[in-house]
């Protein structure tokens, strides 16, 4: 198959790590598979390059117009694809309408987010490419059933495929004596750790509400927050105000996530919102104890009290009580750890999720043969 995936840039986000790693997957399989970008490469464009993903990028102004259609017209024309699928709002409009004037075989689009934040224009936008789709493609049931809810699609149309994690690099590991040291983090201390964009919807306010009683309770903790995001500056200043904040650490933004995530004696995901969240399939994939809000597709994920426990989102109590909890029992939070390991290895794997979308593109280019075969014996039955 020829797969091009098409998105604004290769920034740091779950989406676009997805992205690279099916398209790497894809290759390795004897796929043709290759990214483009519309507006800017993105931070995240060596990491494709590394993995030998063709990658182009056609340096479009950010702005919508008759002139992006024109761009991926021409774009498509000169490089012919059996199959586009696209990611994040609208793309399925700005680069399916010019596939189906090209005739590509098959165009997807995805929804990988419970987008609240949309309104009525927004909804019209993606009601109007949902005509130039096959198939719709949801990161979770639960936002395959907000997609049905809100917009306008056929049910048939839309198909759940869960995120997969590489468990070759995400596999349990024992402490990082060498990242605690390099954070300034005492040895043999309890770690309570995130690692989220800071932004409303991860939910720092209820993990700093939650964090000034695990302070006050077992003043040995440390916090431990990796990520960056437009609400730095305010989470930084709360933070500031809790009594033990120097016990608060704010890593930013990391490549190593491993490292830091082995750092985690307990991995704490606050979200007010939710698709299907990457980084809790990566730390339950390292066989680490979490404690995570009972919001969006997280369930689809964690069953509250075998696998890791949930809690009501903007709860920051509950939510210190679970963590409470599981520091005073380390041999439950040990078998919760252990079971979502488990979990992880037998559902949720990189390859398995490779296996549903390379299945679902051949399905849709077997399915586009008959009908082209169909309509030829119709042809010639007239």
């Amino acid at each position: 198959m020829r797969i091009t995936y098409l998105l604004p840039e290769l920034k740091w986000g779950g989406a676009e790590k997805h992205v690279i790693h099916l398209a790497a997957g894809l290759r390795q399989r004897g796929h043709e598979a290759q990214i483009v970008c519309l507006f800017r490469e993105g931070p995240l464009a060596g990491e494709a390059r590394e993995k030998e993903i063709p990658l182009t990028c056609l340096h479009l102004p950010y702005q919508w117009n008759a002139g992006v259609f024109f761009q991926i017209h021409r774009w498509l024309r000169s490089h012919p694809t059996d199959l586009l699928h696209t990611y994040l709002f609208g793309f399925h409009l700005f680069g399916g309408l010019p596939a189906r004037l090209l005739k590509v075989p098959a165009v997807l689009s995805s929804r990988r987010e419970i987008s609240q934040w949309q309104k009525g224009r927004h909804r019209w936008l993606e009601n109007l490419g949902n005509l130039f789709t096959d198939r719709i493609v949801c990161c979770s049931k639960a936002v395959a059933e907000w997609t049905l809810a809100k917009e306008r699609v056929r049910a048939d149309k839309v198909v759940t495929i869960h995120n997969g994690v590489d468990l070759g690099r995400f596999r349990p590991l024992n402490d990082h004596p060498h990242m605690r040291e390099s954070l300034g983090i005492p040895a043999q201390v309890p770690v309570i750790g995130t690692v989220a964009n800071l932004s409303r919807e991860k939910g720092y306010p209820t993990l700093l509400e939650a964090a000034e009683p695990i302070l006050k309770k077992v003043p040995e903790a440390w916090f431990l927050f990796v990520g960056f995001g437009p609400l730095e500056r305010e989470v930084r200043q709360k933070a500031a105000r809790i009594p033990g904040h120097d016990r608060i650490i704010f890593a930013g933004a990391r490549t190593n996530v491993p490292d830091l995530i082995a750092t985690m004696n307990l991995f704490v995901l606050a979200s007010e919102i939710e698709g299907f969240p990457n980084v809790l399939l990566e730390a339950l994939a390292m066989a680490k104890p979490v404690v995570a809000t009972h919001v969006g597709g997280i369930p689809e994920l964690i069953e509250s009290g075998w696998n890791g426990l949930l809690v009501p989102p903007r709860d920051g109590l509950a939510l210190a009580e679970a963590v409470l909890a599981l520091l005073k029992d380390p041999e439950r939070a040990r078998q919760l750890a252990s079971r979502g390991e488990t979990r992880i290895r037998k559902h949720f794997s990189l390859s398995r999720m490779t296996d549903q979308y390379e299945s679902l593109y051949l399905s849709l280019l077997r399915s586009h043969g008959r009908e082209e075969v169909e309509k030829k014996e119709t042809v010639l039955s007239v």
